[in-house]
């Protein structure tokens, strides 16, 4: 195995302080007062098993699965999407397929490759909203495809793939015995309707997810897997290689943040609602980009004019206005940015207005 090293996370993680940052991936951070936790709630241990059992019983129950079908794990969703590729991908052999969904997260294609598999991709075209087109998909898939991974809301875009179509996807995989990976971390952030978990899509489908994205607990670092019973239990034993345990204090936490759901779902409600109308009315007068608005998460992912392209952007907004935003290079589409709406109003209103600023300078 070769480990690529990741251009996107170095970058983010070499990130200088700005006063406005519109490239962070999840909402503000939540305020450690909201999960109303005791002192002696913060334990250094619990009992080594596979899984804290209250955590899993409380994730099973906001997603509909039983408890064998939780593999919770610190980590977060990045480290879930190791685990689910390496559990699913294990004793193919090298002649395995892997689909990959482009634009996409980089973690998600570098893992396969990593792996010593062949990575075929599966385009996700701005000219069709970022949809995934079931022809473009049945094409793909082989005798020797083992797996395919999209995510749902769609990173970078925030579309949104419907649960008729990756039905559809789970059909085709499963005639060839392959299995259906969807990254959904941001669909927490459709919390209108709260759609229900991708893993309902087929038997062999398997979802990651974590605290993340939609309520602002990343430094928590708590994931999750929902798939089969089999290969849930076959991540835990290959984790066993791995890190073996979770961090004990981390999983109280999740599983309080789990009882005060409704509070964190509120919190991110009353961010990402009205910011998601502020993103619209903004593109609707900023015609030199043009964008796919999606109905919730907290990105967007507009197109430049054809002079200006991601990286000189960004750069220009950070030497000149002081505002972070992500290059669409690091997602394969260097003519676009990623935009993050999950901060408070005022930043976003200043942040897109220093975007038009940026272009009035570069156009």
């Amino acid at each position: 195995m070769k480990v690529p090293d990741l251009e996107y996370i170095r970058w983010a993680k070499a990130l200088p302080h700005a006063d406005i940052n519109l490239a962070r991936s999840g909402i503000d951070r939540c305020p450690a007062s909201l999960l109303r936790l005791k002192a002696s709630e913060l334990v250094t241990t619990l009992p080594v098993t596979y899984g804290y059992a209250p955590l899993r019983d409380a994730i099973a129950a906001r997603y509909g699965v039983t408890r064998a079908q939780v593999f919770e794990l610190s980590g977060g969703t990045s480290y879930a999407n190791w685990i689910a590729c390496v559990a699913a991908l294990d004793g193919c052999g090298r002649g395995a397929e892997v689909i990959v969904e482009r634009p996409t997260y980089e973690p998600l294609l570098r893992i396969p490759q990593a792996l010593g598999h062949r990575v075929r991709r599966l385009d996700r075209r701005f000219e069709d909203g970022y949809a995934i087109d079931l022809d473009r998909f049945a094409a793909l898939v082989t005798s020797r495809t083992k797996l395919a991974i999209v995510t749902n809301l769609h990173n970078p875009s925030g579309a949104r793939i419907g649960m008729p179509a990756l039905r559809a996807m789970a059909s085709l995989l499963a005639r060839v015995g392959g299995l259906l990976l969807v990254d959904e971390v941001y669909l927490e952030c459709v919390f209108g309707s709260r759609p229900e978990s991708c893993v309902h899509a087929g038997p062999n489908v398997v979802t990651t997810n974590s605290l993340t994205k939609a309520y602002g607990l990343d430094g928590l670092r708590a994931g999750w897997m929902l798939g089969p019973a089999s290969l849930v239990a076959r991540a835990g034993h290959i984790n066993d290689l791995m890190t073996n345990n979770s961090v004990a204090p981390g999983e109280q936490m999740a599983l309080a943040a789990f009882r005060r759901l409704r509070d964190l779902d509120r919190r991110a409600h009353g961010l990402l609602d009205p910011n998601l109308a502020r993103v619209r009315a903004f593109f609707a007068r900023e015609p030199r980009l043009t964008a796919f608005i999606p109905d919730g998460g907290n990105v967007v992912f507009p197109r430049l004019p054809r002079d200006v392209d991601g990286d000189r952007l960004a750069r220009h907004l950070l030497a000149r206005y002081s505002t972070l935003i992500v290059p669409g290079r690091f997602f394969e589409s260097p003519r676009h940015v990623r935009l993050s709406f999950g901060c408070s109003a005022l930043r976003l209103k200043r942040g897109l207005e220093n975007v038009t600023r940026a272009l009035d300078d570069l156009t």
